[in-house]
Parts: C-alpha cells; structure tokens; sequence
C-alpha cells in the first residue's frame, strides 16, 4: 500500500535536524515544497552589498517597476529580484529607502488628488491627507541597520546558510495558507499572531515584516492588500512572511504533522484505517 509507506529518509532527516536544530535553507525550502505541494519557491529577504550569485533581475522605470510583481519574479521563476537605488516607481523607491524624502504631494496623490499634483491623478485609497499621512509615517521607509546597495528576495534555496535573512516570503493560494497558518499553531498556541497590516503591496512585502518581532516572540504579516499592486500577481494570491527560525521550526514539525498524515473521516483515511484493523486481526 503505497500510500502507508513511512518515509525512512525523513525520519532519520528529522532525528538529525533536531539533535543539530539546524535546517539548511536548501532543506527547508525542499520540505516544503514536497509537503505542500508549493506552486512557488518561497523567498528569504536580506541587504546586501554586492549582486547574488546566479540569476538577477533588477525593477524597470516605467514598464515592470512595481516592487509587488518584481518580487513575484523570483518566486516564480527563482534566481533574485533585486531593489536598488534609482529605479521602480516613487514610492517603492522611498519606502525601500533608498529615497531621503517621500515625493511630493504624495499624500494627496494618495487621497482625492490635486491638479499640480501628477496632473491630478490620485489612488482614492484615503479619505484625506490626515489619514495618509499617518499611513507614511506608519510603518515608514525601510531604516538602514547599517549602508547597503541592495535589498535582494532570492529563492530560498539557492541562498548561503552562511547568509543572514530578515525572513522569508512565501505567495500562496488560501488553501495553502490555511496550512501554513496551521502548522504555525502545531507546535505552540498563537491563534493571533499572523497580522493582516494595510498598506501599499511595499509595505506587504518589505516595511511591515521588517517591524516583526524577535526570538522567541512570534508573528507573521500576511499580504497583499494595495489592489493596484494585486495586479502584478495570480489573482488567487496572498503573502505570508516569517522570520527564518520560526520557517525552519515549522520545517522540522512537517513530517509529525497534520502535513504528513492522512485526514481522518475522509474516504482515504477510513480505508486505511479499515486495512490496518484488518491487518491486525491477522
């Protein structure tokens, strides 16, 4: 019966990683695309001064310039999606930091507009400027911990152990999120810990996980809500990031979990159970 087989490979895996505590980002990203089935390689985020090795790509001015979709990039198709000074759009470029002043006029561009504004153009996002100004300077642009060139989302397997990540990124569809979340919850009861946090598909992406917490604290932000950055990405998509050592523990959980069993009271889980109390009686 294939589907009783108990995978040997993982548990011996398993018993190793917990004596070391210590997953390399190349198994964990293979965990989890062999247990959930992932459409999208997940992403670990870091600074860096110098281009990763391998495939890069870097935002356009005008065409391709939306952090959102440029990030997408590399899950989709792997390699690194680089953030540098000088290109994407305005705001992407302040609230990456690599912009000293937010552009002008922004906070009317993000309410009702006004005329010596980009000629009026406005995202109706706000009601006034009141409240997008106090978007602005919640969370805020990117804060340099130290001077850097780029901000690079690389997939997560392809990255250097020997690398440190601010966390990692996944782009899944609600039924894998609704895994991801629950396996979050396996090992430890934090039912409101993945936070929703409105904002540009920027702040998704980049501001609001940065301001996660810290060992041992737990927390997630889950995205992207700015529906003009949505359409730089399958419809059907949502984000969810993670420090790296809460992503690695989950890895280690998989093979124990809900992930690596079969659901109980569906037609493959009482078929099995039925086998094995036959198998039993013998």
């Amino acid at each position: 019966l294939k589907f009783m087989k108990i995978d040997i490979l993982d548990i011996k895996h398993l018993a190793n990683s917990m004596e070391e505590n210590n997953f390399s980002n190349k198994q964990i990203a293979e965990r989890f695309r062999k247990y959930m089935k992932l459409t999208y390689k997940p992403l670990g985020m870091y600074f860096s001064n110098e281009v990763p090795k391998g495939k890069n790509r870097s935002q356009g001015r005008i065409f391709r310039r939306c952090i959102v979709g440029h990030v997408f990039k590399a899950s989709k198709k792997g390699g690194a999606s680089i953030i540098k000074e000088g290109t994407g759009c305005p705001g992407g470029q302040f609230w990456s930091g690599f912009r000293k002043k937010v552009p002008d006029g922004w906070a009317h561009f993000m309410t009702h507009g006004r005329d010596d504004v980009l000629g009026g153009r406005a995202e109706h996002f706000k009601k006034d400027i009141y409240v997008a100004v106090k978007t602005i300077k919640d969370p805020g642009p990117v804060k340099k911990k130290e001077d850097f060139e780029y901000i690079v989302f690389q997939a997560l397997e392809e990255i250097p152990d020997s690398q440190k990540l601010e966390f990692i990124l996944f782009f899944v569809n609600a039924n894998i999120m609704a895994k991801l979340i629950t396996l979050l919850n396996y090992e430890r009861h934090v039912p409101y810990a993945v936070k929703a946090a409105a904002g540009s598909g920027c702040m998704s992406l980049l501001n609001h996980p940065l301001k996660m917490k810290e060992k041992p604290d737990v927390d997630a932000i889950m995205g992207v809500w700015d529906p003009f950055a949505r359409r730089t990405i399958p419809k059907d998509l949502l984000s969810l990031t993670l420090r790296r050592w809460v992503v690695e523990q989950m890895a280690l959980n998989i093979p124990e979990s809900f992930l690596a069993h079969t659901a109980p009271f569906t037609p493959k889980g009482e078929t099995i159970r039925f086998l094995r109390k036959k198998l039993l009686r013998k």
